[in-house]
């Protein structure tokens, strides 16, 4: 089986409280957390997890503190941490559709984006707490062509080495990414794990739209994966290999 080799990218960061992603957790502490993507080769593909935000104003209307600097959009901060144009990049996975995951999607235009059918069709008739976090135009027809969607219904092997597995209740068509590394088994997990904690101290995330749903995906990450990129875990470092274990 293929070994991919997987790092971390930040593409802005967002000031909230604690709680707000560990289930009422650690109310009143003020975190500032990263907002990841990942990008990941096998040494012949190139592939990317998410595309971050795509207009920073746009996206402060729903996430007041969410701050980029100049080098953390999301075309910027892949070529500084993987070498890699856009044009470069054979593969795109959207573990969901929100602003922050899907917002640069219409910057890769060679790419195949891969994403499951179910997120796609929720993401245009959005349910009320979900609905700031859906902006279409990172992902209706101006954005993407149509004939780069690969739409999924369910679990997948992609390449060897590289799988969708489903993980709804952050979204109802949730997806995370697993990557065959040399360390072991790497979830990008997406929001389904805002922060380390939700996976290992069973804890929900912000926004839940399936309640019961969230603790089986929860238990699916732990039972597939050694390791885990969460989409905003402040205890990793921009451009790293190292993830948060998997308890």
């Amino acid at each position: 089986m293929e070994k991919w080799v997987v790092k971390a990218i930040q593409v802005g960061s967002i000031q909230l409280d604690r709680s707000a992603m560990t289930h009422y957790r650690g109310k009143g502490e003020q975190l500032v957390v990263p907002i990841w993507c990942a990008g990941a080769t096998d040494g012949k593909h190139k592939v990317l997890v998410d595309t971050g935000i795509r207009d920073l104003k746009e996206y402060q209307k729903a996430e007041p503190g969410v701050r980029q600097t100049s080098g953390q959009d999301t075309v910027s901060a892949v070529k500084r941490i993987m070498g890699w144009n856009p044009e470069d990049i054979d593969i795109v996975i959207n573990t969901h559709l929100h602003c922050d995951h899907s917002g640069s999607n219409g910057k890769f235009r060679n790419s195949k984006i891969y994403v499951q059918k179910k997120e796609w069709e929720a993401a245009f008739e959005p349910l009320v707490p979900e609905a700031p976090f859906y902006d279409t135009l990172c992902f209706d027809k101006q954005a993407v062509n149509f004939f780069q969607w690969q739409f999924l219904d369910g679990d997948t092997e992609i390449l060897p080495g590289l799988q969708v597995i489903t993980t709804p209740g952050h979204t109802r068509g949730h997806q995370s990414v697993l990557f065959h590394t040399e360390e072991g088994v790497v979830c990008v997990s997406g929001d389904i794990c805002n922060v380390a904690e939700n996976v290992n101290e069973n804890l929900e995330p912000n926004i839940v739209v399936l309640v019961p749903e969230v603790y089986e995906s929860l238990k699916r990450i732990r039972q597939a994966a050694h390791y885990i990129l969460p989409g905003h875990e402040p205890a990793i470092q921009d451009g790293s290999e190292k993830f948060v274990p998997v308890l």
